[in-house]
């Protein structure tokens, strides 16, 4: 169950799934359907499995109780029998839930057969376009086969269908963080301001740290050296109208963090630091103009960042963003102390209208 509860985060859990068919089952049915779903919800799996076999009993080809029945067989490790399921709810329901597709491919991830999971998720997202769910899903299971270009596509289809997916934007950032820097340190701001509080945002941190400094190295006491990377040399020396080129902006943030070892600020924090570093990266993007750049990171991610400069709020995102730092109280401290500020970010955050 590698993925089993990371890809259901987003899963309409029984409210939502085939509503008419369960109106118009008996209402014995119906309440053995709800105990499942209760005694699910409480991680009593085994005796929810029993709930939803007395429903089928009662009535065998209730979607709802198939389908709940399928999910927590999954909680389970029994794959096989989730497969099983999901495809005769499938062969049974022409209108069958997107959600069927997603507890499908996922068990066969599970039995390790990626490539016929690649394969249901690409039909579930051939009949649902819109579900972000399978996109992410579908990248998962790409990227745990190496094909690492079209795992990168899937998840980026994933956020631009669910803006608010930080599992995705989490791993797009690590899907490009050694081949293209700047998006993918707007992909794990974006992760770390949804997620600022939780046990992954400290790895996200280590992933932005990484990141930001990336180049710079202290060499001595006074003596800074920084390297051009090879992506760095093959963007600047590549076309401009190449898709997703940050060479340019990738230098500049390299010599910007270069300054944090300079005298005027040994006495700014890292957070101040951190704001100044993502406002001057987001000036230089500005003056490059992001309508004239090809790319996903340049029309999605990019704008977001400019508007949310303007607006004044990178300050309060580069504090938003360290809350789960350990060992580092000042971020706690003024998030503790400045909860209008987060609260105006956040609502102007939910109210971005994100390309699509």
């Amino acid at each position: 169950m590698r993925y089993f509860s990371c890809k259901l985060a987003f899963t309409v859990l029984f409210a939502g799934l085939v509503a008419t068919a369960q109106a118009q089952a008996p209402d014995e049915v119906k309440a053995l359907i709800k105990q499942g779903v209760a005694l699910y919800d409480e991680g009593k799996y085994d005796e929810a499995v029993l709930r939803y076999k007395q429903a089928l009993k009662l009535a065998p080809d209730n979607f709802t109780a198939q389908y709940e029945l399928a999910m927590t067989y999954g909680h389970l490790d029994r794959h096989e029998e989730v497969v099983e399921i999901c495809k005769k709810l499938l062969q049974d329901n022409a209108n069958a839930d997107a959600n069927v597709y997603v507890i499908y491919g996922t068990a066969l991830d599970d039995l390790k057969q990626p490539q016929e999971a690649i394969r249901i998720y690409q039909r579930g997202i051939k009949k649902f376009p819109d579900n972000g769910l399978l996109y992410f899903n579908l990248g998962v299971t790409q990227a745990s086969t190496q094909r690492y270009e079209e795992a990168t596509e899937s998840m980026q289809m994933a956020v631009r269908k669910n803006p608010r997916h930080a599992s995705a934007h989490r791993i797009l950032a690590l899907l490009t963080a050694q081949s293209n820097r700047v998006p993918a340190i707007f992909a794990s701001v974006r992760f770390l301001q949804l997620e600022p509080h939780s046990k992954r945002a400290i790895g996200g941190l280590e992933v932005l740290d990484k990141l930001m400094g990336k180049g710079v190295h202290k060499t001595g006491e006074n003596a800074v050296t920084l390297n051009v990377t090879p992506n760095m040399l093959k963007q600047m020396n590549g076309k401009k109208n190449q898709p997703d080129n940050f060479g340019q902006a990738d230098l500049l943030l390299t010599m910007a963090s270069a300054l944090d070892y300079d005298e005027k600020n040994k006495d700014k924090s890292a957070t101040v630091r951190l704001a100044e570093k993502l406002t001057s990266l987001c000036q230089s993007l500005e003056e490059q103009k992001p309508e004239n750049h090809p790319g996903f990171a340049w029309s999605y991610y990019v704008p977001y960042f400019i508007t949310l400069k303007k607006a004044g709020y990178l300050p309060t995102l580069a504090y938003l963003i360290q809350a789960a730092r350990p060992g580092q109280p000042e971020a706690q401290q003024w998030l503790e102390q400045h909860p209008s500020e987060v609260k105006e970010l956040q609502e102007w955050s939910e109210a971005y209208k994100w390309p699509e």
